[in-house]
Formats: C-alpha cells, sequence, structure tokens
C-alpha cells in the first residue's frame, strides 16, 4: 500500500543515506629514498609498484587525462612483456612517458615529478642490467649497422 510522505522527510533520510564527501584533499605525494631504492625493477609486482606511485604523483598535480593514463597502461604493458635479452619496446614506452612528464615539470612540482622520472628510468634499466648480471649479450645498437 502506498504511503504518503513529506518532501521533507524524503529528502532528509536521502541525505542521510549519502557518503560524506571527504573533508581535506589528498594529500602532496610521498616518496622516499628507501621506497625508490629498495625495489628490484626487474620484477613485475615491483614495476606495478612504481607505475602507481608515478601514477599517483601525475594524479596529483596534472588534471586526469587519457594521455598519461595510457602512457602508464603502455609501460605496464611492455613490461609484462619484456625479458632481459630484449626490452626495446619497455625503453620505447618508457620514453613517451618520460617526455610528457618532462612537458609537465614546473617549479611546484619538480621534486616530485624528477623522483616518479628516477622511479621510471629505473623501470627502464631495469631489464638491461639484470641481463648485465646475468651475463646475456646486450642489444645491438642500430645506429652502428
Amino acid at each position: 500500500m502506498a504511503t504518503v510522505i513529506s518532501m521533507r522527510e524524503y529528502v532528509r533520510d536521502r541525505v542521510s543515506l549519502m557518503a560524506e564527501p571527504p573533508d581535506a584533499a589528498p594529500a602532496e605525494p610521498y616518496i622516499n629514498d628507501s621506497q625508490v631504492w629498495s625495489k628490484d625493477y626487474s620484477k613485475l609486482e615491483n614495476v606495478v609498484f612504481g607505475a602507481l606511485k608515478i601514477r599517483e604523483v601525475l594524479n596529483y598535480y596534472l588534471y586526469y587525462e587519457d594521455v598519461w593514463a595510457y602512457l602508464i597502461l603502455n609501460l605496464l604493458d611492455a613490461a609484462a612483456n619484456a625479458t632481459p635479452e630484449d626490452h626495446g619496446e619497455l625503453s620505447e614506452a618508457a620514453a613517451h612517458l618520460r617526455n610528457y612528464m618532462l612537458q609537465a615539470v614546473d617549479r611546484a612540482n619538480r621534486k616530485n615529478m624528477y623522483a616518479a622520472m628516477l622511479i621510471l628510468d629505473l623501470i627502464e634499466k631495469a631489464p638491461g642490467f639484470k641481463a648485465q648480471v646475468m651475463g646475456l649479450p646486450q642489444e645491438q645498437n642500430l645506429s652502428s649497422v
């Protein structure tokens, strides 16, 4: 059976069920040295950690755009398919993301953006470093051919 209620009661009940909006804006990303240097970026779970740190920095300083989200996804895809012997696609994906990030660096965000770029460099260089340590052949320079 239908019940008649006042509009004021209906709105009061609906508003009380809604989640409260967050009071404070998200805090500035915090990246310390132990977070950066303690990871082995040749392992995929640490690459995901690094990509999430980069995402955190970009999400805080830049408006959400499909461009940087797409570039991070390309980086993750390339890292998942990279091997110590062949990581050219990973280097290319890192270069695209690095170029995008360099365009966004300014005086206010340079500390965290440079930390994010350091993480990106470590992700890019890890497979080659692992290949060097394992004694695997390195990629040949195409400019000498």
